[in-house]
């Protein structure tokens, strides 16, 4: 189930042409601020309509597609995202329920496992007010999971959340990809991209400067005609590193 942009412009935002991703993926969306990577990521979801352009998801067009049957396709959590009842972690993970018509056990499941996957299990009654930021998000994030999307759109999805949840976060999308999801990350560690995506794609000042492997599309030369620094990747394939030099 490829998810394709053709042609698709957003005047003084977006200017990115044509974008295929293939599911059992995870691809990183970096770039510097302002890049237009969340208005990317907002297109891919159908959130946001270009001017110019289309978005495709198995060759249908995007905007074609019912509502429910988009919501039980895409799966989109915001760099920011309001709640607006102050529901417990249990109940704002099972709206991710809403688009499907299942049983309240299969329900039941899915909002389980989400919450295990987010490590929210003994959190799961507690009010959404009386949560930190981390685990603010990461409700946030059962809630998507919940919903059994097969494709998972993120934008900064680990930024508030400490390392071990990271680590762990990281660690469940993999799985989720490798069962054959497709997964997008906004990411500006680019570290994290370098050693958990397949695929990186580099946006600036809303056009696509580079696209593909990570250790090619986030090499040292490409650092320095984006981002302006002088950096080495050090340490093994997985495990690497920046090293931080003067501004390039």
């Amino acid at each position: 189930m490829i998810l394709a942009l053709h042609d698709v412009v957003v005047p003084g935002r977006l200017d990115c042409g044509d974008l295929a991703l293939r599911p059992g993926e995870i691809t990183a969306i970096c770039g510097p601020n302002g890049a237009g990577k969340s208005t990317l990521l907002a297109i891919m979801a159908g959130l946001l309509a270009p001017a110019q352009g289309s978005v495709f998801i198995d060759g249908a067009p995007l905007a074609t597609l019912p509502g429910p049957e988009r919501a039980r396709l895409i799966g989109y959590l915001p760099q920011t995202a309001e709640i607006a009842w102050d529901i417990d972690v249990a109940t704002l993970t099972a709206l991710g329920r809403l688009p499907w018509c299942t049983s309240p056990a299969e329900d039941r499941a899915a909002v389980d496992e989400a919450l295990t996957a987010t490590d929210l299990v003994t959190l799961a009654r507690r009010p959404v007010s009386q949560l930190s930021g981390g685990e603010r998000a990461r409700a946030l994030l059962a809630r998507v999971l919940a919903g059994k999307p097969r494709w998972i759109l993120a934008d900064e999805p680990l930024a508030a959340l400490d390392l071990a949840h990271q680590s762990a976060l990281l660690r469940t999308l993999r799985a989720l990809a490798d069962d054959g999801a497709g997964v997008v990350l906004v990411l500006h560690d680019l570290a994290r991209a370098m050693n958990g995506a397949d695929r990186a794609v580099v946006l600036e000042q809303g056009r696509i400067v580079a696209d593909g492997h990570p250790q090619v599309s986030l090499a040292s030369a490409q650092l320095a005609q984006t981002w302006g620094v002088a950096a080495d990747w050090v340490g093994p394939a997985g495990a690497r590193a920046l090293s931080l030099g003067h501004p390039a």
